[in-house]
């Protein structure tokens, strides 16, 4: 993911990173996170589910619903889905 989102920035492209289900936990720990320039957002009934709130995120992080990722997408010049 970092390689990835390195190379799209330098690119000239905004990227943003959607977590999901598990991975919502690794917005908990700064250090799984360092190097990734992009907006972080989590899912927010993943969160729910794992007793997560937004000020227990990283710093950059911030949750959302899935509809506004939708919406984003469309807007977006290019998705990637990483599972």
């Amino acid at each position: 993911m970092l390689g990835i989102t390195r190379a799209s920035r330098e690119r000239g492209h905004r990227v943003t990173v959607f977590f999901n289900e598990e991975s919502v936990k690794l917005l908990l720990d700064h250090s799984s996170l360092k190097g990734l320039d992009a907006e972080m957002l989590a899912c927010v009934t993943a969160c729910e589910y794992s007793g997560i709130k937004e000020d227990d995120l990283v710093e950059s992080a911030r949750i959302t619903s899935l509809g506004e990722v939708i919406s984003m997408m469309e807007e977006a010049d290019r998705t990637l889905f990483l599972g």
